[in-house]
């Protein structure tokens, strides 16, 4: 596939994803799928012969969700090659029926060649139009023939399609139900197996706390030195006894005593009034300077947390982590899985040794790879230092920017070098938390780099 065909394809089985949820929260298919979409109506099937999910545990649900959208992704692999037969015949119908008599009798006999190998006359009776053509009379009267048979062809095309891929749904679906029966309790008992061991772990489910951001909405304190810069203020005036000279004007906190006097007669008040509208009160002449004053202020500021958030996971995958530590990532990362589907968050995987890989798990194609992709083990040494640089040019793109990132390993690497701790605290400052798991390692050196670390042993 192109990337234009993986895009559409991705994109596709992101929205038949969040129809099944749509589907169980609503009772019925989102508007956008278009009516009588196919798969569609086999996740509304599907959902409905089984009525008892909405009172089972909602694993049955999650485990029936990601078998089906299985079936769907194999559905859309099969269905791209009859997809593309029909787009190459649609473009070859309009061809035909735009074209002037000349073109449809050049395309003719290819069209003829196309119409036997693809339609029964049931479908398209292609006999009838010859026997038209034959008994035509005028060259108008045959083009209009063509374009009547063109029209119909095409309609004939849309409904081949469809009946095609009907068919196909038809013949694996019930290898698929088959499949569902023989495994379903066993992949049930299997995940159950995984979560209890998961929960056996106190510092998992604060983990899962923490990040899944479950809690209360949290607001952080910070201290805050704020400088605030006051309104201009007078300096307190001089006393009449160091006045130097005196001048006219109105500033009323520079009086002298003879001005005052003349207000508080009732005889000379309007005497007072017109001078200080003209601007011809005594006043004392040495005024005093402005000055602007400022002062600093330690407070304690909230700042709110971010509720929702993406999540980037890296898993250390150097042989040291094999066996039990990679059974304990194994259980963290489905429940973040879990977690991460049912809030709508996207989640960015990265394992590291010696060389880095990523799954985007944002993408729902990608949730039944998780397993074989932290099976594929390194030998050697573990570069950290590649992990968090990569996971900082990730959370300086535009879908995993302010994510959560947890790191899980043993942290048998050194700590970062001062560019990436600089790089590490500029995210910090946009929001990012780092966190770590732990496993078999008592060093406490990267607990002064994250956020906060867990200890499994």
């Amino acid at each position: 596939m192109n990337s234009i065909d993986t895009d559409s394809f991705v994109q596709k089985l992101k929205e038949y994803d969040e129809a099944f949820d749509f589907y169980m929260d609503y009772g019925k298919l989102p508007d956008n799928l278009p009516s009588g979409d196919l798969l569609g109506g086999f996740i509304g099937q599907t959902i409905q012969d089984n009525p008892q999910l909405e009172s089972q545990d909602p694993l049955w649900t999650e485990l029936l969700k990601e078998e089906l959208m299985k079936f769907i992704e194999a559905m859309l692999q099969l269905f791209q090659p009859i997809e593309e037969y029909h787009r190459k015949e649609q473009a070859f119908i309009a061809v035909f029926v735009s074209g002037g008599i000349a073109q449809k009798r050049n395309m003719w006999g290819q069209a003829v060649k196309v119409i036997e190998s693809q339609y029964n006359p049931d479908e398209l009776n292609l006999e009838g139009y010859k026997e038209q053509l034959n008994d035509s009379e005028s060259e108008e009267q045959a083009e209009t023939i063509l374009n009547t048979m063109g029209k119909e062809w095409k309609q004939a095309s849309d409904d081949k399609e469809v009946e095609r891929k009907k068919k196909l749904i038809e013949d694996n679906h019930s290898r698929w139900e088959h499949h569902i029966k023989e495994h379903g309790l066993s992949d049930y008992k299997e995940r159950r197996k995984i979560e209890r061991f998961f929960y056996s772990f106190p510092e998992l489910k604060d983990l899962l706390r923490i990040i899944g951001r479950e809690q209360p909405k949290r607001e952080d304190e910070m201290d805050d030195t704020v400088k605030r810069y006051l309104p201009l203020l007078p300096s307190p005036p001089k006393p009449a006894a160091e006045a130097e000279e005196v001048a006219n004007g109105n500033d009323l906190q520079h009086l002298l005593p003879s001005e005052t006097a003349i207000l508080s007669e009732r005889k000379t008040e309007g005497l007072f009034y017109y001078k200080y509208a003209t601007g011809q009160l005594q006043l004392f002449a040495n005024r005093p300077k402005n000055e602007s004053q400022f002062k600093t202020e330690h407070t304690q500021k909230k700042k709110p947390r971010l509720e929702k958030g993406p999540i980037i996971v890296t898993v250390d995958t150097s042989g040291s982590m094999s066996g039990r530590p990679m059974q304990i990532a194994y259980a963290v990362l489905l429940q973040l899985l879990r977690l991460a589907r049912k809030q709508k968050r996207k989640v960015f995987l990265m394992t590291f040794s010696v060389r880095a890989k990523f799954l985007d798990l944002s993408l729902p194609r990608n949730w039944m790879r998780l397993k074989s992709f932290l099976e594929d083990h390194f030998s050697g040494g573990t570069d950290g230092e590649e992990m968090l640089n990569l996971s900082i040019k990730m959370l300086q793109s535009k879908t995993f920017g302010m994510a959560d990132v947890l790191i899980i390993s043993d942290f048998y690497f050194p700590l970062p070098k001062d560019s990436t701790w600089k790089k590490m605290l500029k995210e910090h400052g946009k929001g990012t938390c780092f966190y770590g798991l732990k496993i078999d390692n008592t060093d406490r050196l990267y607990d002064t780099i994250l956020d906060k670390t867990w200890n499994i042993k």
